[in-house]
């Protein structure tokens, strides 16, 4: 079997907590499930039955994509205490496991939520089924194009790992589903497109509103950007790895 050399890792995130702004890693341990500790937290509103509130939903909870979360220490592989903190927008930091995590981020949104463990409290997740999430420069560089103002970057659009391509322009990552591609230590299996929805346009950080971003995606690709896939050999990858396609 043939291998094709199509770029090297530029970005690799973790999101400690769904919805939540990441944090940027130099290396990362790829499981079964993808990056160990991604996505292992959610905010969960009471009155749900146990599922986790995403800023992607209704209006009143896409203000938690203005929070920012990391882990203080080794992210736990099966659930656990949770050593994160997480850092409001007005420089407020919360400890995961302090006794009133709950009320404090309940403030700062203005809804009931709790600090949910995935793993260990049976908690529903719309993001269970995609275990890596992946985007290259080269889509970022296409939709520039056609929305000049826009700031097209990695942060809107909250992928695992962004594909550094060199000069190359357009969708080309949608060329590789149902093919397979070796990252440092792991391969992986291209499952799907992502599909875009508000949050690309939401408030984040320095990243102002921008309805013009999920616009731009929706006219030059039918709202899509970005790909999914399932991890075959689990691993570790860095910054620099090269990414190939196996032919």
């Amino acid at each position: 079997m043939s291998e094709t050399s199509i770029g090297k890792v530029a970005e690799i995130w973790r999101y400690p907590v769904q919805s939540m702004r990441g944090e940027s890693l130099a290396e990362a341990e790829i499981g079964a499930a993808g990056i160990i500790g991604d996505r292992a937290y959610g905010l969960v509103d009471p009155g749900s039955g146990g599922v986790v509130s995403s800023a992607q939903g209704r209006r009143q909870w896409r203000g938690i994509v203005t929070l920012a979360v990391r882990y203080r220490a080794a992210a736990p592989a099966q659930g656990g205490p949770a050593p994160i903190e997480i850092m409001l927008p007005d420089g407020t930091t919360l400890i995961g496991e302090q006794p009133d995590v709950d009320a404090r981020l309940s403030a700062a949104l203005g809804q009931p939520v709790h600090l949910a463990d995935k793993a260990t409290e049976g908690v529903r997740s719309t993001y269970d089924h995609s275990p890596l999430h992946l985007l290259t420069t080269a889509t970022l560089k296409q939709l520039a194009e056609h929305h000049a103002k826009g700031e097209f970057v990695s942060a809107r659009f909250r992928p695992n790992v962004v594909i550094d391509t060199d000069a190359q322009k357009g969708f080309i990552e949608q060329g590789w589903i149902e093919r397979r591609l070796l990252i440092g230590e792991i391969e992986i299996a291209v499952t799907e497109d992502c599909k875009r929805c508000v949050m690309t346009t939401l408030p984040q950080g320095p990243l102002p509103m921008d309805p013009g971003i999920l616009h731009t995606v929706t006219v030059q690709n039918r709202t899509r950007a970005g790909i999914y896939a399932a991890v075959t050999r689990p691993g570790t990858i860095k910054i620099g790895d090269a990414v190939r396609l196996l032919d």
